[in-house]
């Protein structure tokens, strides 16, 4: 009885310090990923902010626009796996800058990227996530089992590919 007692306490210990730990972590999770593209601002800004061409996506099975005002939209994405995450153009300055806030049942946030021509004529592409994960269980958990960085750069991976460019390696 008192190995049984033991233990219900040590698990009770350790999800207690799971709890407090994801309440102490930051509130928002930034990953920032750059990408450099021999396409000129303008032809990656067009690609990017079209949600209509999204078949280059690896990770997005269906996007479906809800509403849209001007240049500004309301969509969804139907991840590969199911998920479904709505979206809304927060900002958009021509071929230098873009911003959408998302939303989805465990987390929310914002995203933005930078276009900025290179001496080449090219393009300097900086996209940055920020995302605020509701539960603290979860927030600890998406360390180790949610890897931001690695979805942004599938994404510029897939741009690359659209633009029917080569990655560069950089050392």
């Amino acid at each position: 009885m008192s190995l049984l007692l033991y233990l219900f306490f040590g698990l009770f210990s350790l999800v207690l310090c799971i709890g407090l730990i994801g309440l102490l972590l930051p509130r928002e999770r930034v990953v920032t990923r750059q990408s450099r593209f021999s396409s000129c601002p303008e032809k990656v800004y067009k690609l990017v902010t079209n949600n209509e061409e999204y078949a280059y996506r690896s990770d997005v099975q269906e996007v479906r626009i809800l509403e849209r005002k001007g240049d500004f939209e309301v969509w969804e994405e139907v991840a590969l796996r199911g998920n479904v995450m709505l979206f809304r153009t927060k900002e958009k300055i021509p071929y230098t800058f873009y911003s959408l806030s998302m939303e989805g049942n465990l987390f929310t946030g914002y995203w933005t990227a930078t276009f900025k021509e290179t001496e080449e004529g090219g393009t300097l592409f900086t996209a940055t996530e920020y995302i605020r994960i509701k539960n603290p269980y979860l927030k600890v958990l998406s360390y180790p089992f949610f890897d931001i960085g690695k979805f942004m750069e599938s994404y510029q991976d897939d741009l690359r590919s659209q633009l029917g460019e080569k990655r560069e390696i950089f050392p």
